[in-house]
């Protein structure tokens, strides 16, 4: 069964095509509940600076950018 694009996005992330679970829809998405960006292609300090509901933000796009998470790389320990 062939979805509709009109259909698909709304459970899907706008930028990327993932699925967006509709609680993070409903918590990080615009108003209409859609998500423009998600964990998949996005930084979380990204999204909770609004980048998920559309938002232009500050921070540095993790696809233009090499630090995906928006800081240092993580180095694989807990006290660095």
């Amino acid at each position: 069964m062939m979805l509709l694009r009109s259909h698909r996005s709304r459970s899907n992330c706008l930028q990327c095509d993932s699925h967006v679970p509709s609680d993070f829809r409903r918590v990080h998405g615009d108003e209409n509940h859609r998500a423009h960006r998600c964990p998949e292609c996005d930084s979380w300090v990204r999204i909770c600076e609004g980048s998920a509901a559309g938002k232009d933000v500050d921070t540095p796009d993790p696809q233009h950018n090499p630090a995906r998470n928006a800081g240092e790389p993580w180095n694989g320990g807990l006290s660095g």
